[in-house]
């Protein structure tokens, strides 16, 4: 009586040959997707073709020898600045003045306005203005004898009076709120020294003009002054 033929094969090695054939390939289509993909990338730059190296900037020619006899050339050509508009024209004035007389124009603002336009009440002025005013940035003979007596009053052009200041200025104050408003808002005077206030009060004070000189007889009464 013959034996039946039995089984050899063994189920566990017969799943793990049947998984290694499986895996295998699938591995090697992974590897291969991930080198592909990094290949691609690195040369395509996310879509961007790589960038030629910048070429290096070429060193300046040197400039030829001069010939011995030739004249000398000028490499490059320098414009000098314009000189800065408005301000005093022939030298800096201290900023310490230009303070004391806009500090001692506080006074002047109330009927001259604080940018020296002329304080408006409805359509009228309360002063004229003195911005590019003629007798302000001229002889300053003219408007110290204007600040130190005041001007009479004679119509109703405006609405203010120019009162005499003689008292309420001392020389330095004098000095500094003329030097000021001769080179504010865009006006440009030499500034007035102390020294010229000191001389117009003196050469001044024998006015009789309590209630101000006219504004017709100021260069006549300059003139009579010199």
């Amino acid at each position: 009586m013959s034996a039946e033929p039995t089984d050899s094969k063994n189920p566990i090695l017969t799943f793990i040959g049947n998984a290694f054939l499986f895996l295998v390939p699938v591995s090697l289509i992974v590897m291969l997707g991930i080198v592909g993909a990094a290949f691609i990338g690195g040369i395509g730059g996310n879509g961007k073709k790589p960038e030629a190296p910048a070429a290096a900037a070429a060193p300046a020619p040197a400039a030829p020898a001069a010939t011995p006899g030739a004249p000398a050339t000028v490499a490059a050509a320098t414009t000098p600045a314009a000189p800065p508009a408005g301000g005093a024209p022939a030298s800096a004035i201290d900023p310490a003045v230009m303070a004391l007389g806009k500090a001692s124009y506080a006074t002047c603002a109330a009927c001259h306005g604080p940018d020296g336009t002329g304080l408006k009440v409805g359509p009228a002025l309360m002063a004229p203005s003195l911005v590019g005013s003629q007798l302000l940035l001229g002889d300053p003979s003219k408007p110290l004898l204007v600040v130190l007596k005041g001007i009479a009053k004679e119509d109703m052009k405006f609405m203010g009076m120019m009162a005499p200041l003689g008292a309420a200025l001392d020389d330095q104050k004098l000095a500094a709120v003329l030097t000021y408003v001769r080179n504010e808002w865009g006006n440009s005077a030499p500034a007035v020294t102390v020294e010229q206030a000191a001389s117009a009060r003196a050469k001044y004070d024998p006015i009789a003009a309590p209630a101000g000189v006219k504004r017709a007889e100021i260069d006549q009464v300059v003139a009579a002054h010199k």
